[in-house]
C-alpha cells in the first residue's frame, strides 16, 4: 500500500492507493484544525479507513505548506499554518516502520504537474518545442510557489525555492502605479506574492477602482464584505463579465503571472517547459489564454528563445495528492 497526503492548513486529504493500481484509492478529508499534532489526525485517518485490514503500509509521502530540514527519517518541517512539526521518523513509526517522505506543498504540485497527461494541460504557446530537460513550476494559491526540477537524465529531482518572494518589477506604466499603490498598501516591499496569489485578487481590484480603470457593479462594498471569500467572488465576476474592476484585476494578474514565469524561465532555462499549476490558474483559464502568454514574452532580446519554451497550464486542484503519490513510489524503488 501506498499513502499520500496534501497536508493544508485548513483541510488534510490522505489517500491509500493499492499496490499497483492507477486508479483512486480510498480518500477521506479531514479538518486539521481539529487535532493537535499531524501524527493525530494520521492515527484518525487509519483507523477511519481500517488500515489494518490491509496488507500493509510500505510507503508514504507528504506534501506540507513550509520548509523541510534534514533527508530521509531525519526530515522535519514546521508547518506554516498550523503549530504542527512533522517528523519522517515519527510517521514511519505511526505507519509501521513504512518509509516517509516530507516535501514542501509546492514540490508535490510540481511532481504532479510534470506527471499530468498532456490532455489534461492547455498550451499557451503553441509555437513552442516540446523537448525533455529541465522545468519549472509556478503555482497561485494561498501564497506564491515556485520550483525548479532538475532533469538528470533519468528522473526529475526537485529543487525547492522562494521565488515568489522576489520584488516585483513593473513592466508599464499602470504596473508602476500598482507598484506605488502597493508599496503604499503594504508599507514598503512588494514581492509577486503579493499580486499572485489569492489575496493578490482583492488588491488588484482595490487598485482598479482607485484608479479609476473601470465601474464596479452594483452594491460592491456590501457583497464583497458579506462574501465567505471576496477573491474567489471577485473572479467570479470577471469570468461572467460581470464587473469592469473585477475584469481588469483578472487580466492584469494574467499578465504579471505570464512575466513573472518568464522571470523563472530565464533564471533556470527549462527546457522542458514551464508549467503554472493549481486550482487558481483554472479559475481564470480564459484570461491566461489571452494575457498570459504577452507577458511571457515580454523579455527584450529574449522573447524569441521564450517563444521556443513550452508553457502549459495545468488547472487541477488534485496536484498536490498525485505528486506526493509519485513521491512515495519513489520510496518504494529506491530500497
Amino acid at each position: 500500500m501506498i499513502l499520500a497526503g496534501d497536508i493544508g492548513g485548513t483541510r488534510s486529504r490522505l489517500v491509500l492507493y493499492p499496490p499497483g493500481e492507477e486508479g483512486a484509492g480510498v480518500e477521506r478529508t479531514l479538518d486539521s484544525r481539529e487535532y493537535n499534532d499531524f501524527a493525530s489526525l494520521l492515527q484518525a485517518f487509519l483507523d477511519e479507513v481500517q488500515a489494518s485490514r490491509f496488507d500493509g503500509i510500505s510507503a508514504a509521502a507528504f506534501g506540507v505548506a513550509g520548509p523541510v530540514r534534514g533527508d530521509g527519517d531525519e526530515a522535519r518541517v514546521q508547518a506554516t499554518n498550523l503549530p504542527w512539526t512533522l517528523s519522517a521518523a515519527e510517521l514511519s513509526a505511526v505507519l509501521g516502520g513504512a518509509r516517509v517522505r516530507l516535501a514542501n506543498d509546492l514540490i508535490a504540485v510540481g511532481m504532479g504537474a510534470l506527471a499530468s497527461p498532456v490532455d489534461r494541460r492547455v498550451n499557451l504557446n503553441p509555437e513552442a518545442a516540446t523537448d525533455a530537460g529541465h522545468a519549472a513550476v509556478i503555482a497561485p494559491g494561498t501564497g506564491l510557489g515556485e520550483a525548479i526540477f532538475f532533469d538528470d537524465g533519468e528522473r526529475h529531482r526537485p529543487m525547492p525555492s522562494e521565488g515568489g518572494h522576489c520584488d516585483f518589477a513593473p513592466n508599464d506604466d499602470r504596473e508602476a502605479a500598482l507598484l506605488t499603490f502597493l508599496r503604499g498598501r503594504f508599507g514598503g516591499h512588494v514581492s509577486y506574492e503579493r499580486i499572485l496569489s489569492g489575496d493578490g485578487f482583492s488588491s488588484l481590484y482595490a487598485f482598479a477602482r482607485q484608479s479609476g480603470l473601470g465601474r464596479p457593479t452594483a452594491d460592491a462594498d456590501q457583497r464583497l464584505a458579506e462574501a465567505s471569500d471576496p477573491n474567489a467572488l471577485i473572479t467570479r465576476w470577471a469570468s461572467r463579465g460581470e464587473d469592469e474592476c473585477a475584469m481588469i484585476a483578472c487580466r492584469m494578474f494574467a499578465r504579471i503571472l505570464g512575466a513573472e514565469a518568464g522571470n523563472l524561465a530565464l533564471k533556470t532555462l527549462p527546457v522542458g517547459g514551464v508549467f503554472l499549476a493549481g486550482a487558481i490558474v483554472g479559475h481564470i483559464l480564459p484570461f491566461l489564454r489571452d494575457y498570459t502568454l504577452e507577458g511571457f514574452l515580454d523579455k527584450g532580446r529574449f522573447a524569441t528563445m521564450l517563444g521556443r519554451m513550452p508553457l502549459w497550464v495545468v488547472p487541477d486542484g488534485s496536484l498536490g495528492l498525485a505528486g506526493a503519490r509519485r513521491l512515495a513510489e519513489e520510496q518504494t524503488l529506491s530500497r
